[in-house]
């Protein structure tokens, strides 16, 4: 009940808009059909703006953001979005264009966050597509093979994969006992420091 709740302006200010208003269902009705009338290039130029709007900060990714998120994510445009990051992910120089004057490292840095945008962009379509398909009743596999191994090696060995995650779970245990440790000893030494 609280998360709905919200702190009133002080007296005398306006009150904010919402951070983030949803989009017209409307319009994103007519973003998806603007998308899927383009041809394959022309919506890879699309999302490859929008993948590299996304890696911007909130307040420089442009009033459309929500819009082209809503239309990209959705059921209708997902799976030809997921054909085409593989692409962008492969080949991020085809769609992104170079300021003149960029230093390497500045380069190197942007096609890396450029990369990793698009790598989360394919594991939202994935969602989106594994809801539909989970609707229809099935499961998409898994689009990591690590995590399909984990799978197959807890359905093969299962008692092996038991003692794994145990294992695992002790050590997470031990890990946030050491660092609450840690941490209390920081307190207690700034607490000397400090006269008390």
């Amino acid at each position: 009940m609280a998360a709905s709740q919200h702190t009133p302006a002080p007296a005398g200010d306006e009150p904010r808009p919402p951070r983030s208003a949803e989009p017209d269902p409307a319009d994103v009705a007519k973003q998806i059909e603007l998308y899927r009338s383009m041809s394959g290039p022309e919506f890879a130029e699309a999302l490859a703006a929008f993948v590299a709007a996304g890696a911007r900060s909130a307040g420089s990714r442009g009033e459309d953001y929500e819009l082209q998120a809503r239309a990209i994510r959705s059921p209708e445009l997902a799976r030809k979005g997921q054909r085409i990051l593989p692409d962008l992910i492969r080949e991020p120089d085809k769609y992104l264009y170079a300021p003149e004057g960029e230093s390497r490292s500045a380069y190197l840095k942007r096609i890396g966050t450029f990369r990793s945008r698009a790598e989360r962009e394919a594991l939202f379509l994935h969602q989106v597509l594994a809801g539909e398909a989970a609707r229809k009743g099935y499961f998409l596999p898994d689009p990591n093979p690590r995590g399909r191994a984990r799978r197959r090696l807890a359905d093969e060995h299962p008692v092996r994969f038991l003692e794994l995650v145990e294992e695992e779970r002790a050590a997470d245990k031990e890990r946030a006992a050491e660092e609450a440790r840690r941490r209390k000893a920081a307190r207690r030494a700034a607490r000397k420091t400090n006269g008390g």
